[in-house]
């Protein structure tokens, strides 16, 4: 992921800055939207220890590697977030911070539009939603490389015992469209999270067509 993504790693430590500062030294409840394996609940929580902190993913993969790889405090839950009611699944019902990290390029553009206004909702006064992904600038699509490591990376969990019957899983839950990939630009995330009950949204951090943007609910 490191090679894929390469600007990962920073992008998650500017946004625990962002909650650090937003959070004024208090333990932040956040949402891990798309979380994948945990990278950032375990960043979070190296630094804020008594977080309360949720991961969703769909992805059987993920998840296997996740509860394997999180504390027990960590909530981690299943759900499809091609599916409105998916929020209902949470524990919680307000964050301070709701991150989507790389996590959200697979969902179509009326979905995800969708997506963001949900996202909003889960807000607390004063918290911020944050979406870091490949986001060109200008009108064009981002083009996004990959050296053959991240298709072998997959070759090898298939063959593991223990996560290839997850592997054949995803497979059903997804089939191809995993693969399908959809990268606007920043711009167009800006136009549609503003659509949301925001005061402020903005490109909080770029590196190269990786770009963070951040919308914050009214304290």
């Amino acid at each position: 992921m490191a090679r894929y993504q390469p600007g990962r790693e920073q992008a998650i430590e500017r946004m625990i800055d962002l909650i650090a500062a937003r959070c004024d030294g208090r333990a932040p409840r956040v949402l891990d939207v798309g979380g994948g394996t945990g990278t950032l609940c375990s960043r979070l929580l190296a630094r804020f220890p008594e977080s309360e902190v949720t991961l969703v993913d769909l992805d059987p993969v993920m998840l296997a590697i996740a509860r394997a790889s999180l504390p027990s405090s960590v909530e981690v839950v299943r759900a499809d977030l091609r599916d409105p009611g998916w929020a209902a699944l949470l524990p919680y019902g307000g964050y301070d911070a709701v991150l989507a990290i790389m996590a959200l390029h697979y969902l179509p553009p009326d979905r995800l539009t969708a997506l963001y206004a949900e996202l909003v909702g889960l807000v607390r006064a004063g918290g911020f939603v944050a979406n870091v992904d490949d986001m060109p600038e200008g009108e064009a699509a981002a083009s996004v490389s990959d050296d053959g490591s991240w298709g072998a990376w997959w070759a090898q969990v298939a063959a593991d015992p223990v996560l290839g019957p997850a592997v054949v899983e995803r497979a059903r839950l997804f089939g191809d469209s995993s693969s399908a990939e959809w990268h606007p630009p920043a711009e167009w995330h800006l136009r549609a999270v503003k659509a949301g009950p925001v005061d402020e949204a903005a490109v909080a951090w770029r590196n190269g067509d990786q770009a963070a943007v951040v919308a914050f609910r009214p304290r």
